[in-house]
C-alpha cells in the first residue's frame, strides 16, 4: 500500500493593492506622454505649411515623417479607446487637422470628373540620369524602358528631369520622336538636365536657372490649338542623401557619425536653396501673361513650405483626380511624394495616374488636363 504524500504550499503571496495601483498609475502617466510627445510631433509637421524653413527648419523635419507621425497617434488613439483612457482626446485633438491634409497623399473610390473642354496628356519623370535608382538595371535597359514607356503613354506634353546623354549629338537615341523639343543641359562628364517634348508648336522657350545650382525649370510656352500655356518643368534642389549608404554606414559609428553631421549640413542648405527657388519661380509666374502649368520633381512632400506655396493658385492633379497612393519616391514607399503636376484654377484634372517602374528612383505621373473653353 502506497503511502500518500501530501504537498504542502506555503499561502500565496498578495501582490499589494498600493503597488498595483502604483503600476498602474506608473504606466497611464508614460501613455499620457507618449500621447503628448507624438501629439506634439504631428503639431510642429503642420507647421511645416506655413514656415519657410529657411528660419524656421525644425517643423520641415517633422513636415518630412507627416505619414508616420500620424500612424502613430492613429495608434495611441486605438489603444486608448481599447482601454477606455481620457488619454483619448490627446490623439483626437492633433489629429483633427490631418483629415484635411490626408488626401494629399491617399485617396480612394474617387471618381473621374465628366468635363468639356481641349484635352491635353501631360507626364512628368525625373529620369535620375538613367540610373535606376540602385536597382540591378544597367543603364542601357534604364534607357530602352524608359523609351517604352513614353512611346505607349504617348502624352501630349512630357517634363522630364535630370535627363542624361553623353552628347548632344546622341540626343535622339535617348528620347521618342517628338516634332518640337526644348532642353537646357549642364555640361559635366554627361549632359544632364530638363528635356521638354510636346507634339504642339513651342513657340519660345527659357531656362530659369537658379542661383548656386544646376538645379532649374525649363520654360516652354506652347501653343495647344491656338490658346498658350506656359508649362515649368522644374527640378527643385534634392538634399543628395542615400539613404541606402546612410544604413550601411550605422554599422560604423565613426563613419556613421561623420555622415550625420554632413546630411545635416547637406539638408540645410538645399532648404535654403530651394525656399530662394521657390520665391523665383513664383515671381516669373506672376510675370507671366499665359496661363501656367507647374509639374516636376519638387523635392518637397505635400506638408511643406515649398507646396504649400506654389499650390496657392493651382489645383493638384493627384488631389482633383488620382486613387490609390500619391508616392512618387521608390525610398520609403509609400511615405514620399515629391512629384506633382499643378494646373490652374480654372483648369480640370480628368485623370491621373502613378507608374510603379523600375527605370528611376523616381515614379513618372500623369495627367489628362481639361483647359477651359
Amino acid at each position: 500500500m502506497g503511502v500518500k504524500v501530501v504537498e504542502r504550499r506555503g499561502p500565496k503571496k498578495k501582490t499589494s493593492p498600493r503597488r498595483r495601483r502604483h503600476s498602474g498609475t506608473l504606466g497611464a502617466t508614460l501613455f499620457v506622454l507618449l500621447s503628448v510627445v507624438f501629439a506634439l510631433a504631428l503639431l510642429l509637421s503642420y507647421l511645416a505649411l506655413f514656415f519657410n524653413p529657411t528660419q524656421y527648419p525644425v517643423p520641415m523635419f517633422f513636415g518630412l515623417y507627416f505619414i508616420p507621425i500620424v500612424l502613430l497617434n492613429v495608434l495611441m488613439l486605438v489603444i486608448a479607446l481599447l482601454r477606455r483612457r481620457m488619454a483619448v482626446l490627446i490623439p483626437i485633438v492633433a489629429l483633427i487637422p490631418s483629415l484635411f491634409l490626408v488626401d494629399r497623399f491617399v485617396r480612394f473610390g474617387q471618381e473621374e470628373p465628366v468635363l468639356a473642354g481641349k484635352d491635353v496628356k501631360v507626364l512628368s519623370y525625373n529620369l535620375g540620369r538613367y540610373a535606376a535608382g540602385g536597382r540591378k538595371v544597367t543603364s542601357n535597359e534604364a534607357v530602352a524602358g524608359v523609351r517604352r514607356f513614353l512611346v505607349d503613354q504617348d502624352a501630349d506634353i512630357v517634363c522630364l528631369q535630370e535627363f542624361m546623354s553623353p552628347d548632344t549629338l546622341s540626343l535622339g537615341a535617348y528620347l521618342p520622336d517628338y516634332p518640337y523639343q526644348a532642353r537646357h543641359l549642364f555640361k559635366g562628364e554627361r549632359y544632364f538636365g530638363n528635356v521638354t517634348l510636346s507634339k504642339y508648336p513651342i513657340r519660345e522657350t527659357q531656362a530659369l536657372t537658379f542661383p548656386q545650382s544646376r538645379n532649374l525649370s525649363l520654360v516652354t510656352d506652347i501653343d495647344v490649338d491656338g490658346r498658350t500655356l506656359r508649362v515649368y518643368n522644374c527640378h527643385l534642389e534634392s538634399y543628395s542623401i542615400s539613404f541606402t549608404a546612410l544604413i550601411k554606414k550605422l554599422f560604423h559609428k565613426e563613419s556613421f557619425t561623420d555622415e550625420v553631421v554632413q546630411v545635416h549640413e547637406r539638408v540645410h542648405v538645399a532648404t535654403r536653396r530651394r525656399s530662394e527657388q521657390v520665391e523665383l519661380l513664383l515671381r516669373s509666374e506672376a510675370e507671366s501673361p499665359w496661363p501656367n502649368l507647374v509639374c516636376g520633381d519638387f523635392n518637397d512632400t505635400p506638408i511643406s513650405y515649398t507646396y504649400h506655396k506654389l499650390i496657392q493658385t493651382k489645383k493638384d492633379s493627384f488631389v482633383e483626380s488620382g486613387n490609390g497612393f500619391s508616392s512618387t519616391y521608390s525610398v520609403l514607399w509609400p511615405m514620399l511624394r515629391v512629384d506633382y503636376i499643378l494646373l490652374p484654377q480654372e483648369w480640370a484634372a480628368a485623370h491621373h495616374e502613378t507608374f510603379r517602374i523600375p527605370w528611376s528612383d523616381h515614379y513618372p505621373v500623369t495627367t489628362t488636363v481639361l483647359i477651359e473653353q
